[in-house]
């Protein structure tokens, strides 16, 4: 039989949603309350095997490349992604950077992702909205 996550959202109202009841598959078990997911069991599939792989080559990015086929500054993005989809926040400098920058330096980055760009126009257009 095949299992699956729990949903993580009410799809009436869209609200956090807790689990009720746990059951053993061997003994029967069953365990009433309120429990809370993790917020690794909020990601999505392709979430989770990024997380994995991540783990797997201990963080080094450029085994993350190489694992999934995938440049740089995708593995970066896709890593911010979830990093914010955890809740925490994506700070890459030391000096916040001003919400229109950021704005402006998320588009650049989903235009390199989606192949729209290449490093080097992205760099550029990331670098000029800096001055």
């Amino acid at each position: 039989m095949k299992k699956y996550a729990p949903p993580q959202q009410c799809p009436v109202c869209d609200s956090k949603l807790t689990i009720q009841e746990l059951k053993c598959d061997h003994c029967h078990t069953t365990i009433k309350g309120s429990f809370e997911s993790t917020r690794l069991a909020s990601l999505n599939d392709e979430q989770l095997r990024f997380v994995e792989v991540f783990l797997k080559v201990r963080g080094n990015i450029r085994e993350m490349e190489k694992e999934l086929g995938i440049s740089y500054p995708t593995v970066r993005n896709r890593l911010d992604h979830i990093v914010e989809s955890l809740g925490f926040q994506t700070s890459r400098t030391d000096e916040p950077a001003a919400p229109e920058n950021d704005s402006h330096r998320k588009q650049v980055l989903k235009q390199l992702d989606e192949g729209a760009l290449s490093v080097e126009e992205a760099l550029k257009l990331i670098q000029a909205s800096k001055k």
